[in-house]
């Protein structure tokens, strides 16, 4: 059985993680994320990434050795009375 690689976090700046985000089609808006945290392989590649955005959107982006990818986007909402 294979023994899976340690991934190691880093924090990204918002501004060169966009080109990433727009090509798996995050990044549709005008606005850069204010956070953008990634797991980096050990070669260095990117394995996941979490972007934070001002209105409250967060994409977490998944990317598999393969090539391949999958998005899950949220919404956080604040209910007041």
């Amino acid at each position: 059985m294979r023994k899976r690689a340690k991934l190691r976090r880093v924090q990204l700046i918002p501004a060169n993680a966009v080109a990433l985000l727009q090509e798996a089609g995050v990044v549709s808006r005008d606005q850069d994320p204010e956070t953008v945290m990634a797991w980096l392989t050990p070669s260095g590649n990117p394995a996941r990434i979490i972007a934070r955005f001002p209105d409250g959107w967060r994409a977490d982006l998944r990317i598999r050795t393969d090539g391949s990818f999958s998005l899950t986007q949220s919404l956080k909402l604040q209910v007041t009375q």
